[in-house]
């Protein structure tokens, strides 16, 4: 076996493309196809970070002897700045040419656990995948304390949907500090906005309110305003208004309005 062929079958033992590779080396994926096409062999320095990625000797990579590592386990010597070394177990089955499962550190699978967990569905402390749960969560789906996807939930959350403590969003949020275009919150901003301290560009409503059209319980300013309790006529005037100047991308938030108005 060349040392190309022992590379590619390192890199793919891990489920890394040529690409992810260079990324963790810090160098291009041009870099890693001429090392397993054997145009050119590693430096020093990329031969000790391949050997620390790979769990192998160096003296494996250029020769082929000893696959592991010496033992650690073996010695009673400790090492202060020895690595931890970790397996990850994974289904031979594939879907979607993904591992049909993968556990451990590093895991990368359809379903997927680990510290740094990939997959369709993800979970780990740093987790990625098409649904993601974890403290650090990023997915199409994600949940985590810090989340970021296109419905995202979580303590700090961002994403084209967004719940959380602290929730931003590109169309609607909703969070103890809220801001979205369609905001729901404590403290709520937005251009249509509903919260206890509520600032709408276009429609606010909340104790404390500020907007084009705003109404509130205690104080209220903008162009259009109104006090809680609303007078008779008051809510179908303020509405007029705001449906004769509201822009064209919040139109679809004129019924949630009306039907907050009671109208």
């Amino acid at each position: 076996m060349t040392i190309g062929e022992r590379l590619v079958e390192e890199r793919k033992k891990l489920h890394l493309t040529q690409e992810e590779l260079g990324l963790k080396l810090n160098i291009s994926r041009q870099a890693i196809s001429k090392w397993e096409s054997g145009l050119c062999l590693p430096d020093t320095a990329n031969l000790i970070k391949l050997s620390s990625l790979f769990s192998c000797s160096v003296d494996y990579i250029l020769r082929g002897n000893e696959r592991e590592i010496e033992n650690k386990e073996e010695t009673n010597v400790s090492l202060p700045y020895q690595k931890i070394k970790t397996k990850e177990k994974h289904s031979e089955k594939t879907l979607m040419g993904l591992p049909l499962w993968s556990i451990g550190y590093n895991a990368k699978g359809f379903f997927s656990l680990g510290f740094r967990s990939q997959g369709v569905f993800s979970l780990g402390f740093i987790s990625k995948g098409i649904c993601s749960l974890g403290c650090f969560s990023f997915g199409g789906i994600s949940i985590g304390m810090a989340s970021l996807g296109a419905l995202s939930l979580g303590t700090f959350s961002v994403g084209i949907l967004s719940l959380g403590a602290i929730s931003i969003a590109l169309i609607a949020s909703l969070g103890a500090i809220s801001i979205a275009p369609l905001s729901l919150g404590s403290l709520s901003i937005g251009e249509v906005s509903v919260g206890a301290f509520s600032r709408g560009r276009w429609f606010s409503y909340g104790d404390n309110a500020k907007g084009f059209a705003a109404i509130a319980k205690t104080k209220v300013s903008g162009d259009y305003t109104a006090l809680l309790p609303l007078k008779k006529g008051e809510g179908e005037y303020l509405y007029s208004m705001l449906k004769d100047n509201i822009p064209w991308y919040l139109r679809w938030t004129l019924g949630n309005i009306k039907h907050l108005l009671g109208l």
